[in-house]
């Protein structure tokens, strides 16, 4: 099996890819994910980064529920 470092792939077939995974295995993926070292910092970095530039205020949780809801 070749490495992945050494094939070219992108996003959009590592999405097909895993949506082909069943839900037992996807799940499996993002807790193999979100135990990487330094993951849980950077995404929280990402989310600061988001709420700046979308001007989203700190919410409740239902007040977020809501929010997310009025945008989609």
């Amino acid at each position: 099996m070749p490495k992945l470092k050494e094939v070219d792939i992108n996003y959009e077939q590592i999405v097909e890819l895993v949506r082909q995974l069943e839900f037992e295995k996807k799940i499996a993926l993002i807790r193999e994910v979100i135990e990487e070292k330094g993951y849980k910092e950077k995404f929280y970095l990402y989310t600061q980064a988001l709420t700046k530039k979308y001007n989203i205020r700190k919410m409740s949780e239902e007040g977020l529920d809501t929010f997310l809801h009025e945008r989609n």
